[in-house]
């Protein structure tokens, strides 16, 4: 209210109640005359403008305006895969996964019966437009519940929102590539935290039984959170804490940082420089500190790199060798689990753990929280 009493016509208002005035009182000559009917004139275009404002802030809010009372936010029990391409699905299809899900068997006859499965079609007015969602609605005694699968991409935009909002190079390819979606939902409101719990119980079963070689990451509405989607969650999907899936990546993270970033050279100059610090601890370290030293190297194929962490099992002056911890993102020929051994001048970072249990090291670890910001 207060934006639109700004933009009210004060000045050709003022200025046209005054002429007006002077022509009651005293008359005007040709030059006032011209001036009123000018001003008259700019006024009148002056409430146009201000009418159409009017009418424009009552048939759509400015949300690009802080709103004077946030809402709360929306209490959404779901959780929704990525996928590579749009996938079929029908009434029975879903009835049988559902079932298999939760060891429910649904009768033929759904409109008569208790618990049933069916499609349905949410209303729409004359002016909108398909959205490209097929909905099913399945009730069931743990309660109503709904899967949608869409045949276009959950972001309007992904690409555009993956390069500006995710850093990790894994799941910023997974988000970009998605094409399709399909989300397992809680359709009954609810806030109690019990009843919550229990519903992701239900939505991370159906939803496991929904996996495919197509998804490519899943993501949770109500923690805004998102992960790769690797075969491996299915146990934790299937659990009673299928949220727990988002605690950790699914993948070490791979964070870009460009190569002429000073914070990161420097940060590498100081792991090699000091690299005489980590082989004297490491030399007198025993058996059972074997897994508390560990290296960060260059791995190459061609023209791709990747930086990858290895425990280390041996090392020199100008060598080190151990085990990869990692899996890698675009390299073929290596893979975690793998024994390696590199040049000193591979060399990136490394960490190792004191007689304190402190960490020592670590180097480019702050430059790659703070992000390529230079």
């Amino acid at each position: 209210m207060l934006k639109k009493l700004k933009q009210f016509p004060f000045l050709s208002t003022a200025i046209l109640l005054t002429l007006m005035t002077r022509l009651v009182i005293n008359g005007l000559t040709w030059v006032g005359a011209v001036a009123l009917m000018v001003t008259a004139l700019w006024f009148c275009l002056d409430m146009v403008r201000w009418l159409m404002i009017r009418f424009d802030d009552n048939a759509l809010p400015n949300y690009q305006e802080e709103p004077e009372e946030e809402l709360p936010p929306e209490n959404l029990a779901s959780l929704v895969y990525f996928l590579s391409e749009p996938r079929e699905a029908n009434e029975t299809s879903i009835r049988r996964c559902v079932s298999a899900a939760l060891g429910i068997d649904f009768d033929a006859d759904a409109h008569s019966s208790e618990h049933f499965v069916i499609e349905f079609n949410p209303p729409r007015t004359a002016n909108e437009a398909d959205d490209g969602i097929n909905h099913f609605m399945i009730k069931i005694p743990q309660g109503l519940f709904a899967v949608l699968v869409s045949n276009r991409p959950y972001i309007s935009k992904p690409s555009q929102f993956a390069k500006e909002c995710i850093r990790d190079k894994r799941l910023r390819k997974a988000v970009e590539q998605h094409l399709a979606w399909i989300s397992v939902d809680l359709m009954d409101d609810t806030s109690d935290p019990e009843a919550a719990s229990a519903a992701y119980q239900v939505i991370g079963q159906i939803l496991a039984n929904l996996a495919g070689p197509d998804c490519l990451a899943i993501y949770c509405p109500e923690l805004q959170r998102c992960n790769e989607f690797d075969l491996s969650l299915i146990e934790t999907l299937s659990s009673q804490r299928p949220l727990a899936l988002f605690n950790e990546p699914t993948f070490q993270p791979i964070v870009e940082i460009s190569d002429s970033n000073p914070k990161m050279a420097q940060a590498v100059r100081e792991a090699r420089q000091r690299w005489s610090e980590f082989l004297h601890s490491f030399a007198e370290s025993g058996p059972a500190d074997a897994d508390k030293f560990i290296v960060k190297a260059e791995f190459r194929e061609g023209s791709k790199c990747e930086y990858m962490w290895l425990s280390v099992t041996a090392a020199s002056a100008t060598s080190v060798s151990g085990i990869l911890m990692n899996d890698p993102h675009e390299l073929m020929n290596i893979h975690r689990g793998a024994s390696v051994t590199l040049e000193v001048d591979h060399l990136n970072d490394w960490i190792y753990r004191d007689q304190d249990g402190e960490h020592v090291g670590g180097f480019t670890l702050d430059v790659l929280a703070e992000g390529d910001e230079n």
